[in-house]
């Protein structure tokens, strides 16, 4: 007998107001790890980002660490050890690349990442070495993501990207084109459930949402049409920037 079964992908789920509205769809290649050893540029639709320079979370962690020792009954093989102590992990990334359009430059785009986790440890150490118990609470996290660009194309306008969070979720916060604020969140939501990680970010104005960025995958940009030029490419350039982000929630 032969049996089979289907595998769902996981992708972001759309806005329910984007039902029956033009939108528009960019798939997404050069995204991932591999993308980037191989020094692949990242394309969204007829847009290319071209990487300069981008680290990732995994080669640029810095553990500090306090420990108290205290024991517990005697010193010889009946005594017990309380460990109790400290564990901070800190990152800083940069990320910076050229957004090419179909007719050439749009603009140089250079963003920095930091991320803080700090987690408090304790644990009992029987007299012959054997665990008694360990208790690990976090007690401090913090993310930013930010973002600037030069324009290299008069269609580029004015554009910044502030995302933050003070906990273990995706970021938050806004992309500003032209001193017009759009708000910009993480979200961990997908067709199959909800994910450890970062599957996607929406950019909105006034909680109507006009980009979608999904980072499960290949990736996928979707933008609701129609909106100025200049508009156009300024969320293409976030979308990009957001694709190559670390995501804050992963190791």
């Amino acid at each position: 007998m032969v049996t089979g079964c289907a595998v769902t992908q996981q992708k972001a789920l759309e806005p329910l107001d984007w039902i029956d509205k033009d939108v528009e769809r960019y798939s997404v290649t050069g995204t991932g790890s591999w993308a980037r050893i191989r020094k692949q540029p990242l394309t969204v639709g007829p847009f290319t980002g071209d990487v300069a320079a981008q680290s990732v979370w995994s080669s640029l962690p810095v553990t500090t660490s306090s420990d108290v020792q205290i024991s517990v009954g005697s010193d010889d093989a009946k005594g017990h050890r309380l460990e109790s102590g400290t564990v901070a992990k800190d990152n800083e990334s940069e990320l910076q690349f050229r957004l090419l359009g179909p007719s050439g430059a749009l603009a140089d785009l250079r963003c920095r990442q930091h991320r803080y986790i700090e987690d408090q440890k304790t644990g009992l150490t029987r007299g012959d070495g054997t665990n008694g118990f360990s208790v690990s609470e976090q007690v401090a996290y913090s993310s930013t993501f930010n973002c600037k660009a030069r324009g290299a194309d008069k269609q580029w306008p004015q554009w910044q990207l502030d995302l933050g969070g003070g906990e273990a979720a995706p970021m938050q916060g806004y992309l500003i084109i032209d001193g017009v604020k759009y708000e910009v969140a993480g979200s961990q939501s997908s067709n199959i459930g909800r994910s450890p990680y970062t599957v996607s970010y929406e950019i909105s104005r006034g909680g109507k949402p006009l980009v979608q960025v999904d980072r499960s995958g290949d990736g996928l940009v979707s933008l609701m049409m129609p909106v100025g030029d200049k508009q156009h490419v300024a969320f293409v350039g976030a979308a990009a920037a957001l694709l190559l982000a670390n995501d804050p929630l992963e190791p």
